[in-house]
């Protein structure tokens, strides 16, 4: 209608209104574009606030998560200790049997740290990181994402290294435990058939428990590390959504 108008004006040499016309031609193209241009900054913001908080959940969760896994490792740590210094000594105190039996049930079992990861593969992959407005909380989550790759690495390499000596280990005890119970679960030595005098004389034994309890405090350790990590990476997340 303000075309129409304007075309008109022009065939009548009516300057007046021409410029009026103009101008509000201009206006309106103008706040047009302003009008598209402040609906896409809100949609950006919008996806940006929920991008936000699902990091948010991601990695509190990977917080949790790995934290479960790091009071596991510790205990199954020091009771691979235990196991070790009683069959190093030859000797087990009666008050120390139902947690040697224990610590030899749990020998071995170790996890990596549990990175959620979802949403920042999701933002990585659509190449839209930039909805991540701080600069250090992109590096900080692309430098844990890489880590985490090399943590994984590791990971299966003290697996792998941990097999041969757990299945000696196996081999000199008998677990006599009635279906299933869950790799974390307690045991009494009551439910451990193993000749202990022979077990403590045998040094290839010993020598697997050894290598199995320093592979455990080295994964222990690494997961920390990545724990470590994701505590930062919760922090600056709080502190960019509180801008």
């Amino acid at each position: 209608m303000l075309l129409r108008r304007f075309s008109q004006s022009l065939k009548q040499q009516n300057w007046t209104a021409i410029v009026i016309e103009f101008v509000l031609l201009v206006l309106g193209v103008f706040l047009g574009i302003q009008a598209s241009n402040w609906n896409t900054a809100l949609i950006e913001r919008q996806q940006a606030q929920a991008a936000m908080q699902r990091l948010q959940n991601d990695m509190q969760l990977s917080f949790e998560l790995t934290g479960y896994s790091m009071t596991f490792m510790a205990e199954n740590a020091r009771g691979a200790d235990l196991v070790f210094d009683s069959l190093r000594s030859c000797h087990l105190a009666e008050q120390d049997r139902d947690a040697f039996a224990t610590g030899l049930y749990r020998l071995g079992k170790i996890t990596p740290a549990r990175f959620v990861r979802t949403t920042f593969d999701e933002l990585r992959d659509s190449g839209r990181l930039d909805l991540i407005g701080d600069d250090n909380l992109r590096h900080a989550l692309n430098e844990t994402a890489r880590r985490q790759d090399s943590h994984e690495a590791v990971f299966r390499l003290i697996a792998a290294r941990t097999d041969p000596h757990m299945a000696y280990v196996d081999s000199n005890v008998i677990y006599l435990i009635h279906g299933t119970i869950g790799g974390d679960a307690r045991i009494r030595w009551n439910q451990l058939d193993i000749d202990f005098a022979a077990a403590c004389k045998d040094r290839r034994l010993l020598a697997a428990v050894a290598a199995v309890r320093n592979y455990t405090y080295d994964d222990l350790a690494d997961v920390t590390r990545q724990q470590q990590r994701f505590e930062g990476i919760l922090g600056l997340i709080k502190q960019e959504r509180a801008k």
